[in-house]
């Protein structure tokens, strides 16, 4: 195969970007630049690879159009974490997209619309996240990638973290590579059999969350509000998550979830960011008792909104008498209900805000405590995605 560089673009201004590639990000890029390759001296064979920058040179996306392949589309996202004086990680998040070409036209008359879903032509084939760590003192660069990908006609997933030798002065250092591989089921479940490393001792031991790290925060939303939907016996119980929830109709917008029991609920406030995996942990717990607590009043009161009446025509009354006194106090909790932005002391006694911070709080706590192992074998990944 012969393969001739043709003329690229130069890095210019996205506003003065004249072509018409498919761009899946929502966020507007700074520059765009351009790469085209001729195969064989075929002009109607020419490889095109459009990268696109944000204002501070980190790429957001590129996109790799080749004749006859799949269009793909690679999404970046970049943070910097200091750990010291000296000492600076990047984590760069990069996830692949593929789009058949038969749907291009579809795609481009739909993504305009209101409530199109961006991805709806989409295939998540491998999300990576890439931790450099710089130390200046020592003038040394270590390396952790971390993989998740997706099984082929599964719903299982192959979980990787890698950790490279040290690169001190320019030179790598004769350390081993350092690797953790596993299967995840689609509950997040590790399949125990599965579990490869370079050294034993780098294997985590009673880690129920281990499914969950290799994840990104904003991927592990959902997993994490299924899993604590299943301990609370609340996952035939009707309730959806919006990882992506736009919070203009309320009247305070820096909440960074609600359970909304109108359509039986949880919503992740999408422009709140959540700090640590832990602190994600709590925030899914804390709601999914929000849902248990407004289930059991639906059960009490025979309905309510419409998620609590068709719980209530669903479900039995309650006839433990423990969960009954439970539930009354709920009841009394939700109509005497007082929101932070109204009187934070007082919203801070609300019953059922109590009992969800006592739940969430027990859940990060388990999360923080199962994840030392890892976060010991693998230094340099910032432990608050870990």
């Amino acid at each position: 195969m012969k393969a001739r560089l043709l003329p690229k673009t130069s890095i210019i201004k996205y506003t003065q970007y004249k072509g018409d590639v498919l761009r899946l990000s929502k966020f507007a890029p700074y520059t765009v630049e351009e790469v085209a390759v001729e195969i064989n001296g075929q002009k109607d064979n020419v490889r095109k690879i459009t990268t696109f920058r944000d204002s501070k040179g980190n790429i957001t996306e590129r996109v790799f159009d080749y004749p006859g392949h799949p269009i793909r589309n690679r999404l970046y996202s970049s943070e910097y974490n200091d750990l010291g004086i000296y000492e600076t990680v990047k984590s760069t998040t990069k996830q692949d997209y593929e789009l058949n070409r038969s749907v291009v036209k579809l795609y481009k008359d739909v993504v305009s619309l209101p409530k199109a879903n961006r991805f709806m032509f989409w295939n998540h084939k491998l999300t990576t996240v890439d931790h450099a760590a710089y130390n200046l003192d020592k003038d040394e660069l270590i390396l952790t990638q971390v993989k998740v990908k997706n099984k082929s006609n599964s719903s299982q997933q192959n979980h990787s973290f890698v950790q490279y030798p040290r690169i001190r002065s320019g030179k790598k250092t004769p350390e081993k590579l350092k690797q953790l591989k596993f299967t995840v089921r689609g509950d997040n479940s590790v399949v125990e059999s599965t579990i490869e490393a370079s050294d034993k001792n780098i294997i985590p031991q009673n880690d129920s969350y281990l499914g969950y790290r290799a994840l990104t925060m904003e991927d592990s939303k959902i997993p994490f509000v299924r899993r604590y939907l299943r301990e609370r016996n609340m996952a035939d119980k009707g309730v959806s998550v919006d990882p992506q929830f736009n919070p203009r109709k309320y009247t305070d917008e820096s909440f960074s979830a609600l359970f909304d029991a109108e359509d039986g609920s949880v919503k992740f406030n999408k422009d709140h960011k959540i700090l640590s995996k832990g602190r994600l942990a709590n925030t899914s717990r804390h709601e999914v008792e929000h849902s248990w607590h407004y289930f059991l009043q639906a059960l009490l009161n025979g309905g309510g909104t419409p998620w609590q009446t068709e719980m209530a025509q669903k479900f039995d009354k309650i006839k433990n008498k423990r969960t009954l006194k439970e539930a009354k106090n709920y009841d009394r909790s939700i109509n005497t209900y007082v929101h932070y932005y109204e009187d934070a002391a007082r919203y801070r006694r609300n019953y059922i805000e109590i009992k969800a911070r006592e739940a969430g709080a027990e859940a990060q706590e388990a999360y923080d405590f199962e994840g030392q192992s890892i976060r010991r074998s693998f230094t340099h990944v910032p432990s608050k995605f870990l």
